[in-house]
């Protein structure tokens, strides 16, 4: 066999050994090519994702709430917190008020009477203060001052407070009758109130009871039937509606005591 090398045969040779390191050089080339727009292509989508997500977090929030159970009725209250705005803002003053009226009717102890009748006056219409002044009245055998007589005390607990419409609230609450060291006798009520706010003019003292003119223009009470009975609820049934009264709440130029004054106080 003969071992020499023909020229040409070895110049075909180099020719093939050098295309084929081209080749791999090439397809190397091609290959970091690509990993790099695979790469590059990746961080912008990456990038995109991330300012998608960024825009998107201010139209999609988690906002908390605490609700909140009454363990003996097991009214629910959903607890808010106050906003920067008109409805939430609006929706706090008005059961700001609507709870005080329910404390001002339905709460009783003979030394702050006179101002909870004075203070139900200013913060009612016509109608209702000739409703509440016979309901009162030492005349009427149901009136608090015959009823609770100088010693007992009736205190109000709002358990909650919701709209029925933006102008009528149902307050939800109990009423503690104290006598003495007795156990207080708790009763369930729930006090339907429609209100509107007035412009009229008024006295520097009385606008610092009312100062947004907040008056109720029906009031109604009744137990609370979703509340469980733990004592016998005595109804006091208020004075019929009486279709024609004064503008003014009656019998407010005459002070609380000379009204209570008048007929002697049954002693409870």
């Amino acid at each position: 066999m003969s071992t020499t090398v023909v020229k040409k045969d070895f110049e075909a040779y180099l020719r093939e050994a050098r295309s084929w390191e081209t080749d791999k050089l090439q397809q190397l080339e091609q290959s970091r090519t690509i990993a790099w727009r695979v790469a590059v292509g990746s961080a912008v989508l990456a990038v995109a994702a991330v300012l998608a997500l960024a825009a998107l977090t201010p139209l999609k929030r988690v906002e908390p709430f605490v609700i909140r159970v009454d363990n003996s009725t097991g009214i629910v209250d959903v607890v808010q917190t106050l906003k920067n705005g008109n409805t939430t803002y609006d929706e706090a003053m008005n059961k700001y008020f609507t709870q005080w009226y329910v404390r001002y009717r339905e709460g009783y102890s003979r030394e702050l009477a006179p101002d909870y009748y004075t203070n139900v006056g200013l913060m009612s219409v016509g109608l209702e203060q000739q409703k509440y002044f016979e309901f009162f009245n030492p005349k009427n055998p149901l009136s608090p001052l015959n009823v609770f007589g100088p010693y007992a005390k009736v205190r109000v607990r709002i358990q909650s407070t919701s709209f029925i419409k933006p102008n009528v609230a149902l307050v939800r609450y109990t009423k503690e009758v104290e006598r003495g060291s007795d156990k207080p006798q708790v009763s369930h009520w729930a006090a339907t109130i429609t209100f509107r706010y007035s412009g009229s003019p008024m006295s520097e003292k009385d606008r610092g009871v009312n100062p947004l003119g907040f008056q109720v223009m029906e009031y109604r009470n009744d137990p609370d039937v979703l509340a469980p009975v733990e004592t016998e609820v005595v109804k006091q049934d208020m004075a019929p509606p009486v279709q024609t009264g004064p503008t003014v709440f009656a019998g407010q130029g005459t002070p609380v005591t000379a009204i209570m004054a008048t007929t002697p106080v049954v002693q409870p």
